[in-house]
């Protein structure tokens, strides 16, 4: 389960880089003020909390391009947490 949201997150941040063209790092540190967030989430060694995980995709959903498709990881993340425009219910 870990290595599938690793995985989420990880092809979350890319997609957000490449639609605001931005180095990994520099979402990182958009995300988590951590340059290096990303890169500890890509190194299976290191484990995370699945509140981190919601912290971050709802910084994704709350920050996504305005006109720009989300992903179906994002999306799936938002239908199971009900979010609604800046309000997880």
């Amino acid at each position: 389960m870990e290595n599938d949201l690793r995985q989420s997150l990880l092809a979350t941040a890319r997609i957000y880089g490449e639609l605001t063209d931005c180095a990994l790092s520099t979402v990182s540190r958009r995300v988590k003020n951590n340059a290096s967030f990303f890169s500890g989430i890509a190194d299976p060694s290191k484990s995370f909390t699945a509140r981190t995980y919601d912290e971050v995709m709802r910084w994704f959903a709350d920050n996504w391009p305005n006109g720009a498709q989300i992903p179906l990881d994002l999306m799936r993340w938002m239908v199971a947490t009900e979010y609604q425009g800046g309000v997880v219910a």
